[in-house]
């Protein structure tokens, strides 16, 4: 049995061992008292708490968490703004970013968050952060999880299919792994109707309370079915599906218009906000070209840009979304963002090695010999430095011939 099979084969006997576990005690005592039942639903809880910590430590051993202790402080901020008077003694809501271009966010029963770099890159304001932060913690303050584990626990065919699904999508095998049952619920599944417009609700409140708009995430949701409809996406996660996407936006739009608050963000509030995203919005953007998610990558360069408008780096990844789309007018476009870079930043190698493999496919084979060796000059220990030499290779072999 190869490794992957039997991570498959392990996830649906701990569903059914959790699922049995508190079944089993429910049904061992028919006749309880109010006082029984609490300390049972305590047990359970302890349980998914124990659960998911166990999840946590192996999304984090996977280096699947981005690494960013500042803006991570950041995140906690706006957590800490939005937090209510009374929370439980032993609860400590937390927040860390998963690196992943596809939208989601999700809790932990025991007030962990994680949000996807890919969500984050779809924001313009802090606003719109908070939102979505308070409906997590919502989740959390509720004590969501063990509420719905109460609707999955005999289910475990589901979540299964649910983790098939996640193995099957590109680039979300490592975190198929790595997301057990808890996690699978509450980032996949989503809990029941009633409790996400309860989080809206709730969370509504808190963002209000915060001063912010809680409505500013109308706009983002609208914008997020723009990005799924326009690339013809549609993704595994609860914030990637148009249904849920749409009922979160009629949970908001049900709720009372919030009196004295601006119903949008400033352009300086876009820009500050955005300067706090800074390197993820060209990190995330590099996940998205891997993935050929070239228009939402666009965004995010751009988004990028209009805060560091002489960065070498974005035009040379705007270079990259069009030289890998490959569309007819993209080559033209491609060398011209490339040159950008160069102009900006001479020593900087690789839009020289970009500029050498177009002019290679188009067998322009002199200048892409140019390109190749002034990319080997700037750069002579490149890990591509074998690659571009069998390149030069060739183009020699076709002066010669």
């Amino acid at each position: 049995m190869n490794i992957r099979r039997s991570k498959l084969f392990l996830f649906p006997i701990g569903l059914l061992l959790l699922a049995s576990a508190t079944g089993c005690s429910t049904h061992s005592k028919p006749q309880i008292s109010r006082v029984a039942e609490s300390l049972l639903e305590s047990e359970a809880e302890q349980m998914l708490w124990e659960k998911s910590e166990r999840e946590q430590r192996t999304l984090e051993s996977n280096g699947l968490v981005y690494a960013d202790p500042q803006f991570e402080g950041y995140l906690n901020q706006v957590v800490a703004r939005l937090m209510p008077e009374t929370v439980p003694a032993n609860l400590v809501i937390r927040v860390k970013v998963i690196k992943s271009p596809y939208l989601n966010a999700f809790a932990y029963p025991n007030g962990m968050i994680y949000i996807h770099s890919g969500l984050l890159a779809r924001m313009d304001s802090e606003a719109q952060l908070a939102a979505v932060l308070a409906h997590e913690m919502a989740h959390c303050i509720q004590r969501h999880a063990l509420r719905a584990f109460r609707k999955y626990r005999n289910q475990p065919a589901y979540l299964i299919a649910v983790q098939q699904t996640l193995l099957k999508t590109k680039g979300l095998q490592k975190l198929a792994h790595a997301m057990g049952v808890t996690g699978a619920m509450a980032a996949i599944s989503g809990y029941t109707r009633e409790l996400e417009a309860e989080a809206d609700r709730i969370g509504f409140e808190w963002v209000l309370r915060a001063g912010y708009n809680p409505k500013a995430a109308l706009s983002l949701f609208d914008q997020m079915l723009s990005d799924l409809a326009a690339d013809g996406l549609e993704e595994p996660f609860f914030f990637g599906s148009h249904p849920r996407i749409r009922q979160r936006a009629e949970n908001l739009q049900n709720l009372p218009e919030p009196a004295m608050i601006d119903t949008l963000a400033s352009n300086n509030d876009r820009q500050a906000f955005l300067a706090k995203l800074d390197q993820l919005l060209i990190d995330n953007a590099r996940l998205d070209i891997r993935l050929g998610r070239f228009q939402v990558a666009r965004t995010s360069v751009e988004k990028f840009l209009s805060i560091k408008p002489d960065d070498t780096r974005a035009y040379f990844l705007l270079g990259e979304i069009h030289r890998q789309r490959g569309q007819r007018s993209d080559v033209q476009t491609a060398i011209g963002y490339y040159s950008r870079a160069i102009r900006l930043d001479p020593s900087f190698a690789a839009p020289h090695k970009a500029i050498g493999l177009i002019h290679y496919k188009k067998g322009q084979h002199d200048l892409a010999k140019k390109f190749f060796e002034s990319c080997l000059q700037l750069s002579p220990d490149s890990p591509d430095k074998a690659y571009i030499k069998g390149y030069l290779k060739q183009c020699t072999i076709s002066e010669e011939s």
